[in-house]
């Protein structure tokens, strides 16, 4: 379950492991289910559009966040994916493990 569980989401965790797309994505939760334009995000995080968008691509990849469209205007929200609940069962796997260590200790 664990070896499936990284390789699943592998993206996830090479999206998630860089400070700027965290910061991205800290700003797109505060922001809820209707999103961010790319220009609120540089303001926000202090990126430029062009770093913005690269980091919205990868994390686009990673499938963490969706693009809804309004008519020009293109709005970033955090996705739902199945991959969270797989990084859960994998991080309550861990936990356990951890606690079963101390207890052995």
């Amino acid at each position: 379950m664990i070896e499936h569980g990284f390789v699943q989401t592998k993206s996830i965790f090479v999206a998630l492991g860089d400070e700027n797309r965290q910061s991205i994505i800290v700003s797109l939760l505060k922001a809820g289910c209707d999103g961010l334009r790319v220009g609120q995000l540089t303001d926000q995080t202090h990126l430029s559009r062009p770093a913005v968008s690269h980091h919205l691509k990868i994390l686009k990849e990673a499938q963490l966040v969706s693009i809804r469209k309004d008519g020009t205007k293109h709005y970033y929200a955090v996705q739902p994916s199945k991959n969270f609940t797989i990084m859960q069962q994998m991080a309550a796997i861990i936990e356990r493990l951890a606690e079963e260590n101390e207890v052995n200790e």
